[in-house]
Parts: structure tokens; C-alpha cells; sequence
């Protein structure tokens, strides 16, 4: 049972990379301003999990999203702990993902310096709203429920009376 509960924050941000890989495209198309990030060559939304290339995507942007999904996932699954460090878990890996995805990005469009330097700090901020928007569903998974809950309270109680 411990093992299940520890795993549920890595499987719903699993669950959150699957979605953005198969609903982003259709969710950018009817929210528009949601594509502004993407006009200006930055992340649009968490790493996408895909097996095949969208639109005019290349294979190298397409393993490298799928890479950093893997990534997202694996920070999540490495958190220990309660609601919030499993949200920050979850920002922290939303920023590596965006800051490797970036990478590849400027490096397939040969950007200079200064757009290297831009794309990063784009990417940072969009890891970062990403992170705060969504972290909080896989730190609700990190929540201890019903018999963790009594059992956390009768070990507490139990080790106060041991101390006194």
C-alpha cells in the first residue's frame, strides 16, 4: 500500500503529460493566447508524451518533449514527502523540462546568443506558471488519506509518551 500511495503523485503527473501531449494541440487551437508562447518559438504547456511527430515537428523536438515529460515524471517520483514539496517537485520539473526542451529548440533553429539567452529566461517563466498552475494535482496525490492519517496521529502520540 505504501508503495501504491508513494507512486500516485508520479502517476497523475504521468497522467498530466499524456494529456498534454494528446489534448495540448486540440486546446491551443481553441484558446488563441495560448499560442502567443508558441509564436515566439518558447513551451506552450507541461512536455508532451508523443510517439509521433505533431504537425511540422521534427523527430529531434519530438523525443526531446517525450524525453523531458520522462523527466517531469521521474522528478515527481523522486519527491518524498507531503502536498507541498511534491508541488514543488512538480515546479522544479516543469522548469528542467522547459530549459531542456528550449535547448534543443535553439539549437534546431541556430539562434545566436541573445535569442539562446531570451528562449532561456522564456522558458523559466514558463516552467514556473506551468508548475504553480498545475503542481498542485500531484500534490494532492501526496496527500496522506483515511488509515495513513490515524496512523501518522497514533505514532506521534505514541512517541510523545515515549519522550515523557
Amino acid at each position: 500500500m505504501s508503495a501504491a500511495r508513494n507512486s500516485l503523485p508520479a502517476a497523475v503527473t504521468l497522467m498530466i503529460v499524456v494529456a498534454s501531449g494528446v489534448f495540448g494541440a486540440s486546446l491551443v487551437t481553441r484558446v488563441g493566447y495560448l499560442a502567443v508562447p508558441a509564436a515566439l518559438g518558447l513551451p506552450i504547456a507541461p512536455p508532451a508524451l508523443r510517439l509521433v511527430p505533431l504537425g511540422e515537428t521534427t523527430w529531434p523536438v519530438t523525443l526531446t518533449d517525450s524525453a523531458a515529460a520522462l523527466v517531469l515524471v521521474a522528478v515527481v517520483a523522486l519527491a518524498r514527502g507531503g502536498f507541498w514539496r511534491t508541488w514543488g517537485a512538480f515546479v522544479a520539473g516543469a522548469v528542467l523540462a522547459d530549459l531542456l526542451r528550449v535547448a534543443v529548440l535553439t539549437q534546431t533553429m541556430s539562434a545566436g546568443l541573445g535569442a539562446y539567452a531570451g528562449y532561456l529566461a522564456g522558458a523559466l517563466v514558463s516552467g514556473l506558471l506551468w508548475g504553480v498552475a498545475l503542481g498542485w494535482l500531484p500534490g494532492l496525490a501526496a496527500l496522506p488519506r483515511g488509515n495513513d492519517r490515524t496512523r501518522a496521529a497514533r505514532t506521534s502520540s505514541e512517541a510523545a509518551r515515549e519522550g515523557a
